[in-house]
């Protein structure tokens, strides 16, 4: 719980000084960048959390991987964390940024779950309904599941709408078990 407001905390303020300086888009890219070396570098996200190394070796491995690759803005940004020795939170604030930019320029992801891959026409045809719909810009995340039997089942966030042809089954069995006249038989 603590983790998540100190994140939330610090993506605010880091979304809001991109924003006055201009960076948005840069500094977005910046956080998805941390996300993927913490997602990848099993050595990196152990460092990042490790009480023992000092913060200033620290920065000088960030700067090391990252100083070139991005902005300055992002770079003061990490320096300030590990100076108050919050670097460990580095992956909720990158997180908690890319939600504040997205909610910012109107980005919703939309997962869809099919038994096949959607042709690309199909897939357009859904982007375009979602964003003429409620005039979002949509991040479609396709997901293959053979489980479905048939049919899709979309998501956003606390959303689901399930058409899938399994829980047509299940449904349907469900019925089947609570029908009064046919239990009697």
């Amino acid at each position: 719980m603590l983790d998540s407001i100190i994140s939330e905390r610090y993506a605010k303020s880091l979304f809001e000084l991109a924003q006055e300086t201009g960076k948005l888009d840069r500094v977005k890219a910046d956080m998805e960048l941390f996300l993927e070396l913490i997602s990848v570098s099993k050595d990196f996200r152990l460092l990042m959390v490790s009480p023992v190394v000092r913060p200033d070796k620290k920065v000088l491995v960030l700067d090391a991987l990252l100083s070139e690759k991005v902005d300055g803005l992002t770079v003061k940004f990490y320096k300030l964390l590990t100076a108050k020795r919050r670097e460990r939170y580095l992956g909720g604030i990158a997180k908690a940024y890319i939600e504040k930019y997205k909610e910012f320029n109107k980005i919703v992801t939309i997962e869809i779950r099919t038994v096949s891959p959607m042709s690309e026409s199909m897939r357009k045809q859904v982007i375009d309904l979602l964003e003429k719909r409620r005039d979002i810009t949509v991040e479609l995340v396709e997901t293959i599941d053979p489980t479905l039997i048939g049919g899709f089942i979309v998501s956003t966030g606390n959303l689901r709408y399930d058409s899938s042809l399994s829980h047509s089954i299940k449904k349907l069995k469900k019925e089947f078990e609570q029908n009064l006249y046919i239990r009697g038989i």
